[in-house]
């Protein structure tokens, strides 16, 4: 949350964070304040009182270039660091402009490769072994090159074809120097220019050190991998190619080579196999994220390639996400009221997945969701696009001060990227349709209805959703409130009518809310199996739902005799 104004007081009287600085950091904070000016942000920099850093003064700013524009120029010149800075916030979609998105988004990771001979010295000092006994083969020239590490092919002494991945040089000390400078910034941000505390300058900063402490940490790469392969160890269709701890450390990951080709309006050749590949991949990734709760989070093409044996690679794990379930529940709720085009359920669900301002008018925010959701779905008969429709959401959020979880943002950037990939591959495909083709058999396996244009089982998953909800924080709220009354924190005006008695009938009514809420579960279950006809049938009558709605009756039936028995109707 901003900082209220006694915290901004606060920060403002300790002592000055640049005498904190060690000197190395100040000649690069020297360094940065100067092309900071020569892009034409000196602006900023004057606000901060630091323009006595810059020892000549700044220069004049770019004739008729937009603030974005300057923004972007200037971290791309400020180095490695700047630009992954960059990149993570071109996905703050709730935060910033389309136009500051745009410059963002166009940052390159361009650093040139180091020398074959520092790989090999990083690879000895981290695995105590020389290049030649680990290795038989490798190949000095660099497969690619980025600004954290660079690949080389290679093979293991059983004739295994790897790739070994080699962390760059002094990048490490590099970029957590340039994210001590980041803090410092932010910290004068929120100090002098109030107008930047709405963005929580500091946040942006935690997460982005928490992004790049993941990417610098191999194992942790290693470790992605081989979760993401062990989820999907039942799934024919997907390899991820296994890890070789021997030859792995923090700094060094050698993996198996895979001979795949990324995927592209061409490739593979036949229209038919890319329109399969294009369903596949949007089924992949819906049962990354609403059931493993744990996905890939940059699915551009050239990290995700087609093998020959027609199964898809995913490789290069330096970034995912991980949800939890009620993640993953409010993302269900999110798809379903979109497709159902009920803004008021997809209000409610975006307020609850952001932290919305108290004074939000929820009823405003509701209205313009709508508005958005039938424009869109007039553009055409078959929907639109569904990364459009997440940016207007994300847009209309931005409008509102609705600020989202970066997980939240991030799956938004997976669909966005993965729709491009999939419309590359079939340009006539539509993830609306995929989401209803595939959600279904997902989402059952978590026990919860499919939907349908009329959104007839989605209002009913509805209410059951948000009576699982409320059952779920029932007995905690009951609990709290006993103790309330018992502690005498609380006051009631009870006629006759003990505090053990009071407890006994709370306990009586959530039993009956339980009991309620279990017979309403296995109604919708056993619909949704008579609706898909699952499991074993018998005379064309799945015997899972039959026996389903069997024990409904039974415990309705039941529950009914002792309510009349006890005469309290």
């Amino acid at each position: 949350m901003p900082m209220s104004d006694a915290e901004v007081r606060k920060e403002s009287s300790t002592p000055s964070a640049a005498s904190r600085l060690p000197l190395r950091d100040v000649r690069r904070l020297v360094q940065i304040l100067r092309i900071a000016a020569a892009h034409g942000l000196g602006h900023y920099i004057e606000r901060l009182n630091l323009v006595s850093y810059l020892k000549g003064g700044r220069a004049p700013e770019l004739a008729g270039a937009g603030e974005a524009r300057r923004l972007r120029e200037a971290l791309d010149a400020l180095g490695p660091s700047f630009v992954k800075f960059g990149q993570m916030l071109s996905a703050r979609r709730d935060l910033f402009s389309d136009e500051v998105i745009a410059e963002l988004q166009s940052l390159q990771d361009r650093v040139p490769p180091f020398p074959a001979s520092e790989a090999r010295t990083i690879i000895e000092q981290e695995l105590g072994r020389s290049v030649d006994e680990l290795l038989t083969h490798f190949d000095d020239t660099p497969l690619a090159a980025a600004s954290i590490a660079q690949v080389h092919c290679a093979e293991l002494p059983d004739g295994t074809d790897v790739i070994v991945k080699v962390q760059r040089p002094g990048i490490e000390e590099m970029l957590r120097a340039d994210i001590e400078i980041l803090y410092f910034l932010a910290r004068l941000l929120v100090r002098f220019v109030p107008e930047s505390r709405r963005y929580e300058p500091v946040t942006l900063v935690d997460e982005f050190a928490d992004h790049i402490a993941d990417e610098l940490d191999f194992t942790r790469e290693g470790r992605y991998a081989e979760r993401f392969g062990a989820n999907f160890r039942d799934e024919p269709l997907v390899y991820v190619p296994p890890v070789y701890w021997e030859a792995s450390s923090r700094r060094v990951i050698t993996m198996a080579h895979s001979h795949g080709r990324r995927l592209s309006a061409d490739y593979p050749a036949d229209p038919a196999e890319r329109a399969r590949l294009a369903d596949t991949l949007m089924r992949l990734f819906l049962a990354q994220i609403l059931e493993h709760g744990f996905f890939h989070g940059d699915p551009h093409p050239g990290n995700v390639f087609y093998l020959p044996d027609g199964r898809i690679c995913f490789h290069d794990f330096g970034i995912v996400g991980r949800l939890s379930a009620s993640d993953r529940e409010n993302l269900r709720n999110l798809f379903f009221a979109a497709v159902t085009r009920d803004a008021q359920w997809l209000a409610d669900t975006y307020l609850e997945m952001g932290g919305a301002p108290a004074e939000t008018d929820r009823a405003a925010f509701a209205k313009d969701i709508g508005v958005a959701l039938e424009e869109y779905y007039a553009a055409s008969a078959r929907g639109t696009s569904f990364g459009a429709v997440l940016q207007e959401f994300i847009r209309l959020g931005h409008r509102y001060r609705i600020r989202l979880l970066r997980e939240t943002l991030l799956v938004a950037k997976v669909f966005m990227i993965l729709e491009s990939v999939t419309r590359s591959l079939d340009p006539a495909f539509d993830m609306f349709v995929a989401f209803e083709r595939h959600a279904p058999g997902l989402i059952v396996r978590d026990f919860l209805p499919t939907v349908d244009r009329n959104g007839g089982l989605a209002k009913a998953y509805r209410m059951f959703s948000g009576l699982r909800r409320v059952a779920g924080e029932l007995p905690e709220t009951l609990t709290a409130l006993t103790r309330q009354l018992r502690q005498g924190g609380a006051t009631l005006r009870v006629h006759h009518e003990p505090l053990a008695s009071l407890e006994t009938h709370i306990d009586r009514a959530s039993n009956r809310l339980s009991l309620s809420l279990i017979i309403a579960a296995i109604v919708i279950g056993s619909s949704l199996v008579m609706t898909f006809h699952a499991g074993p049938h018998y005379q064309e009558i799945p015997v899972i739902g039959l026996i389903g709605y069997v024990i409904a009756a039974v415990m309705g039936l039941g529950w009914a005799i002792a309510i009349l028995r006890s005469g309290r109707f």
